[in-house]
């Protein structure tokens, strides 16, 4: 299945780091290589700037003429209303509460610290999506929902270590994100879902 539905939020993975989340407002977040055709947003996160998460093109094809962006600060793409946001920033943008934590790589060189997460609320459900990141101390203080964790490594942590980011973070629905689209992420989904008890792995809606 490519979509899971928790309370009156759906939860749609398209494809490496992206997902549509659609409840009473449509929310995509790091859409990437998003064909025509896709339900038009009301709101799109970036967690960062590099093209397989800051893909402008799949922003402009998600977008209608009162789209938000919200990127952490210093990601910018020209002609939006855009929310700019410090690590650590709560803000409610179109009835969506949206908060930025801390992503950074811890012994690698692909992602410093000023790199996002969200925790973000619509409709009464809390969605993680841990960004670009390794297994983090800051994680051991998320509560929520549904956590998005990568698990493809090289870039981010591998699927051991996203294990164990599982056992840090409180959530009720754990979905593997991350895999398989770019170069060196090969990691098996399903490996993850045997190991984490509240597990569920999503097919990716796009290929």
């Amino acid at each position: 299945m490519n979509t899971l539905k928790v309370g009156n939020v759906e939860i749609t993975y398209l494809k490496h780091a992206g997902f549509k989340i659609k409840g009473s407002k449509v929310l995509y977040i790091d859409p990437y290589e998003i064909p025509e055709g896709l339900e038009k947003a009301d709101l799109i996160l970036v967690t960062h700037d590099h093209f397989d998460h800051l893909d402008v093109k799949s922003i402009k094809r998600l977008s209608k003429s009162d789209t938000t962006l919200v990127t952490p600060k210093g990601c910018f793409v020209e002609g939006y209303d855009s929310c700019a946001l410090d690590e650590g920033e709560e803000r409610v943008v179109k009835d969506v509460r949206i908060k930025t934590v801390p992503a950074y790589n811890v012994n690698k060189p692909f992602h410093k610290k000023g790199v996002v997460g969200y925790i973000f609320e619509i409709d009464g459900v809390r969605i993680y999506h841990a960004g670009d990141t390794d297994r983090i101390p800051e994680m051991k203080n998320i509560e929520v929902d549904v956590a998005l964790l990568p698990i493809g490594g090289t870039y981010t942590m591998n699927l051991n270590e996203a294990v164990e980011a599982a056992w840090d973070i409180k959530a009720k629905v754990y979905i593997p994100m991350h895999f398989g689209a770019i170069p060196n992420t090969e990691a098996d989904p399903e490996e993850f879902r045997i190991r984490v008890p509240k597990a569920v792995v999503l097919k990716p809606l796009l290929r």
